[in-house]
């Protein structure tokens, strides 16, 4: 009789190990294959966006490079700039060479989704823009002028093709950066062509959240701590005001490209994969997350029914041993 209590114990023990351990195996193996497939879907969503905003930067650098290379573009500048100095912006002089220059420029502002261009002779004068706004006719070399992002890039655009980081245009009444080419004349100097790009562009790569589910977000953040995109969590712009310093952003920085379950900039658990942008004058991170419950939202569903599983099958495997400890007849009778 004790030769029996302790076969059936030693069966029911096996049996319970078994039932119990060969899920818990395969749901380790099911938790580490949905981590692995989140991660690279988020890594091909990166990489696919890497792309686009590299090829939208090469792009405009291009046209920058082809419009100051232009030699209408060059004659151009030399006309505006003599009735400038002649007359002044609001003169006939000025208006008759407006007539036959504006008509092209608007075509590349129009076409290329600038904002507006900008012409700006060796003194620093904005001696022509394809829309007239606050800066039209400033110079920028002065005290107060030298310290706006404009005249920042024109210095800049003096030297070589270079591009100044996103800013609030009050005119505009939403953020814009500047691209800058230097205009020469056989081997002269005589000013700097300005390109005045909208950040709607990038919002537009950044906003395409197919694939992301309900928290999948995209979204880059500048060398000074600051977002460059929109938080799909928040109502207000973040775009130059909110701040980010997480593991992923100070990794990336550092100019390693992975992977890591991290606490974004909410303080929520995420899939990150991130990446630094280093091309031409662009120094920026991009990272792609989601919240990590809803990535593991299937691994959550797996353990609770994996738990009732597991409490079914112990308590049916514990009545059995209790039973057949206290009649073990029962087993003879029922072979019998």
């Amino acid at each position: 009789m004790i030769k029996t209590k302790n076969t059936i114990f030693t069966i029911g023990i096996a049996l319970l190990i078994f039932l119990i351990f060969v899920p818990i195996i395969s749901y380790t193996a099911f938790k580490s294959a949905i981590k692995e497939e989140t991660f690279n879907h988020l890594i091909t969503t990166r990489e696919l966006l890497v792309d686009q905003i590299e090829n939208y930067f090469h792009d405009r650098f291009g046209d920058v490079n082809v419009l100051a290379g232009n030699p209408i573009t060059i004659q151009a500048l030399s006309l505006f700039a003599q009735a400038f100095k002649n007359s002044g912006i609001k003169s006939t002089e000025y208006a008759e060479v407006a007539d036959i220059y504006q008509p092209l420029i608007n075509h590349y502002v129009s076409n290329y989704g600038y904002t507006n261009i900008f012409l700006v002779n060796v003194n620093g004068d904005v001696i022509f823009s394809a829309k007239e706004d606050e800066y039209t006719g400033i110079n920028l070399l002065t005290a107060n002028n030298s310290l706006l992002k404009i005249a920042h890039i024109f210095k800049k655009g003096m030297v070589d093709t270079s591009f100044d980081d996103y800013t609030w245009h009050h005119d505009e009444d939403d953020f814009v950066a500047y691209l800058a080419s230097p205009l020469y004349d056989n081997k002269v100097l005589l000013g700097v062509l300005l390109t005045e790009i909208p950040f709607s562009h990038l919002d537009a790569m950044l906003s395409r959240r197919k694939g992301l589910g309900e928290t999948g977000e995209m979204y880059l953040v500048g060398t000074d701590g600051f977002m460059r995109s929109n938080s799909r969590f928040s109502e207000k712009p973040t775009v130059l005001s909110k701040k980010v310093d997480t593991e992923a952003t100070r990794d990336a920085f550092s100019g390693n490209t992975g992977t890591q379950i991290i606490d974004d900039y909410r303080g929520v658990p995420v899939l990150s994969a991130y990446t630094p942008l280093n091309f031409g004058s662009v120094d920026w991170v991009l990272l792609v997350e989601i919240d990590k419950k809803e990535a593991f939202q299937t691994i959550r569903t797996v353990e609770i029914r994996l738990l009732i599983i597991a409490l079914i099958i112990g308590g049916i495997t514990i009545a059995y041993l209790y039973l057949k400890s206290k009649n073990p007849e029962s087993i003879k009778e029922s072979k019998s």
